[in-house]
């Protein structure tokens, strides 16, 4: 049997670690007869080996243009947990911040919150996205008022799952 080249899910992962959204593309191209539903669950179920969804693996390797195309798929879950410690996307670009670079952290936080990312999920040790955060102002700020604008439900469309890529009001 000759060698088919990456898997779907493969081509996701890799995707998300090396900032290559083209490869998201390559991917929905393939899925074009897949309804939207179908799609979704098929991102949606993409994990790395070690429990990690789409968009912590983005956060983790700051793969800003790729977490941005996967903003776009219509029912894409933005809040998933992982495994060990279930944290949010959010969790992770949090400590990506702080470890790495606070300039890219914030933008993938200000583009995960605009995208309808619950900033108010607590990890298995009871944190906030928020009480992650080290010695950084503007991103205690952004997730803070993402928090108040979640809590007083003044986003109509932060429950419907359809948030579009914030990117496109640029």
């Amino acid at each position: 049997m000759a060698d088919e080249g990456a898997s779907p899910r493969e081509l996701v992962v890799e995707a998300c670690r090396r900032d290559q959204p083209h490869l998201i593309e390559q991917v929905l191209e393939n899925m074009e007869k897949n309804s939207n539903e179908e799609v979704a669950e098929f991102f949606n179920g993409v994990t790395d080996s070690m429990g990690n969804h789409a968009l912590h693996i983005c956060a983790t390797y700051g793969s800003y243009d790729t977490m941005d195309s996967l903003f776009d798929i219509q029912y894409f879950e933005c809040d998933p947990l992982t495994r060990l410690d279930k944290e949010t996307p959010l969790h992770t670009a949090v400590r990506y911040s702080n470890e790495k670079d606070a300039e890219l952290g914030l933008e993938m936080i200000r583009m995960m919150c605009e995208a309808g990312c619950d900033p108010r999920v607590r990890n298995k040790h009871a944190q906030k996205p928020v009480d992650m955060v080290f010695n950084n102002d503007e991103i205690r700020s952004v997730l803070q008022k993402a928090e108040y604008i979640m809590a007083e439900g003044l986003r109509d469309d932060a429950e419907d799952g359809s948030a579009g890529s914030p990117s496109d009001s640029e």
